[in-house]
């Protein structure tokens, strides 16, 4: 897809990589609307863009609340006069202990991190169907791909975010390509909660993996699975080592 000209919503645009996802866009021409639960950094966020030359809405949005999802591409094509690309990209983390008596802390990490992604994709879908086409990109983890006994129901969820993206490869029929973006520990709010012992592990972990990604890292992967009308299904590594590159195809039944 040619990215000059065309609209775009990016959840998660208040900070970190969903920032980095709208600033990318609007450097390619595209207009954005800027989603976001925090309308202090959401609105910030469209400041930054603005001086760079970019036209840009914010639009508060709790992505758990199908209503707010609906109203967030609603906007896209109010505003903007049309509606091209998705990028889900809002998540959090684990902080609490899963075994812990009284936490249900994991159940909103499932909400956010991967049945809000199934929602919006739902709803992005079939506004993409009458309008004749798009790009939807979530934004998964490399926890979706190993591991992470630290974080594991963060790490199930992005599994589901991979293998529904996978699975949505047929769209591509209806001119609807789904792709995700996998990356490393990247420098975001995100890795840094926790205090002084979750700094620690934070370094350990960089350590492990060669680095840290920047936002810009990532926000460059999800351009090229936009960019790139060769991909629908496609997951993609971002990695500090390595660079872009993608996770093993496996082919649809």
């Amino acid at each position: 897809m040619e990215i000059n000209g065309k609209a775009a919503v990016v959840s998660g645009a208040g900070s970190g990589i969903g920032r980095a996802i709208a600033l990318a866009l609007v450097l390619k021409g595209a207009k954005v609307i800027v989603a976001d639960i925090d309308e202090k950094a959401g609105r910030e966020t469209v400041d930054l863009l603005g001086a760079r030359g970019g036209v840009s809405l914010f639009r508060r949005c709790d992505v758990t609340q199908t209503e707010d999802l609906a109203a967030a591409f609603a906007a896209c094509l109010d505003h903007f006069g049309r509606f091209d690309i998705v990028c889900n990209n809002a998540g959090i983390g684990e902080r609490e202990d899963l075994f812990g008596d009284e936490t249900r802390e994991f159940e909103r990490v499932i909400d956010i991190d991967l049945t809000a992604v199934i929602d919006a994709t739902r709803i992005a879908v079939r506004e993409m169907r009458r309008l004749g086409g798009g790009v939807i990109v979530n934004t998964a983890s490399m926890g979706g791909l190993l591991p992470m006994p630290n974080n594991p129901v963060y790490a199930a969820a992005k599994a589901g975010v991979v293998n529904f993206s996978r699975s949505l490869a047929y769209l591509s029929a209806e001119g609807i390509r789904v792709n995700a973006v996998c990356p490393t520990f990247t420098d975001t709010p995100l890795v840094h909660q926790g205090g002084e012992e979750g700094e620690a592990r934070l370094e350990e972990l960089k350590k492990l993996v060669g680095g840290i990604l920047r936002p810009g890292d990532v926000a460059a992967g999800v351009i090229e699975l936009v960019e790139d009308d060769s991909k629908a299904g496609a997951i993609m590594r971002v990695t500090v080592n390595r660079g872009l590159d993608y996770a093993r195809e496996i082919r649809p039944f």
